[in-house]
């Protein structure tokens, strides 16, 4: 089996009205930049979007955003993020190439997306329900590496967002540290880099495709300068991982 090749994209911020900017940005802009950087290096096996998919859960917006996603060269599996409506998303959104759905297998990895989604609230949880359905899905995964793809961070990670992180977070961990063969987590939210290991995961939060927020504790919300991102992983059959953070070098979008 060959290596998996995965794109990870987040918090994109589209919204309904053509030219809407966040932080002085035109996120459908950036985004379609970052599409199109990602559409001329390596082509991926599979995209991951991991929420904060556009910035009001309207219809429009699924509407703008859903033609970019078309045009990545693989399938794209998303999940809400705090900005979300996963039912706009299952009816506008989905479709094509893009899926809104709980899991993917490729090759030798199996990956889970969770939806930490909590209706109206910036924080993310995931509750008894949603923990037993991840503990099901991990052990009845037969691929030997498993990845956990999610919109909020393992709060606290240091981050200034970390109020607003997975409140339940211990809880998640704690199913984690049952199944041996979760190699990797990776999520969004947070608007910059993350990279930890622990128990043997390792945890990557990946930057914004439009703004980026300064990752020091006491800046809360304050925007970097820093241009739209994504991350590029592969995944080995043993169970290794390389991955990297891709800046979009022209930000003037």
């Amino acid at each position: 089996m060959a290596a998996l090749h995965v794109v990870q994209i987040t918090d994109f911020h589209i919204r309904a009205e053509p030219g809407a900017r966040s932080g002085g940005r035109d996120t459908h802009a950036t985004l379609a930049a970052v599409i199109d950087a990602i559409a001329a290096g390596p082509a991926p096996d599979l995209v991951l979007a991991t929420g904060d998919l556009v910035d009001d859960a309207s219809p429009a917006s699924y509407g703008r955003l859903a033609p970019l996603l078309r045009r990545l060269p693989a399938p794209v599996h998303a999940i809400p993020g705090n900005h979300d409506d996963p039912a706009a998303m299952a009816q506008h959104l989905a479709g094509g190439n893009v899926h809104v759905g709980p899991c993917v297998a490729a090759g030798a990895w199996h990956v889970v997306l969770l939806d930490t989604l909590v209706p109206g609230e910036p924080h993310g949880h995931l509750g008894p329900e949603r923990l037993a359905a991840l503990n099901a899905a991990l052990a009845a995964a037969t691929e030997p590496h498993l990845l956990i793809a999610l919109h909020h961070p393992p709060a606290p990670i240091g981050s200034p967002l970390d109020d607003v992180g997975l409140m339940d977070a211990e809880a998640l961990n704690a199913v984690l540290d049952r199944h041996q063969r979760v190699r990797a987590m990776v999520w969004g939210h947070n608007h910059h880099i993350h990279d930890s290991t622990r128990n043997g995961v390792r945890r990557l939060g990946t930057p914004s495709t439009c703004i980026q927020f300064d990752a020091r504790p006491e800046m809360g919300f304050t925007r970097t300068a820093e241009p739209p991102a994504w991350r590029r992983l592969t995944l080995h059959e043993d169970g290794s991982l390389e991955t990297e953070v891709c800046w979009l070098t022209d930000a003037a979008v």
